[in-house]
């Protein structure tokens, strides 16, 4: 049933135009930090956009998912993401990707030592 979702969102265009799945190496930002920085799926849950796996809104494993964003504003040290026992928000509810929401591009995480992690570009090629 979750296939034939994607497929139908993606054929009209995701969501009004406005959002869209995010798939691995997506390019994601930090409010503090220095650089871009990418999201990773080690390990696929099964659903593909593209050839690319989709991620979910519990993909938040530091450098595992949550890659490097530079250097850290708040203490000047090489980023650490600091996002265990958060999750990503603003999911696509309805679509779940291995028992989580689907997620999307207007998705932000929360770091503890202070950053707003934000997608940038969704990895869609």
């Amino acid at each position: 049933m979750l296939l034939p979702m994607l497929f139908k969102a993606l054929m009209s265009g995701g969501f009004g135009g406005e959002f869209t799945y995010v798939v691995r190496g997506a390019e994601i930002s930090c409010s503090q930090g220095s650089d871009p920085g990418v999201l990773n799926l080690p390990l696929s849950h099964g659903i593909y956009i593209k050839e690319q796996p989709v991620l979910n809104i519990a993909d938040v494993i530091p450098l595992a998912n949550v890659g490097r964003c530079g250097f850290c504003k708040m203490d000047g040290a090489l980023c650490e993401p600091d996002t265990f026992f958060n999750k990503w928000s603003q999911g696509k509810e309805d679509v779940l990707v291995e028992g989580e929401a689907a997620l999307l591009s207007r998705s932000e995480l929360i770091c503890r030592k202070g950053g707003i992690i934000k997608i940038e570009v969704d990895g869609q090629l």
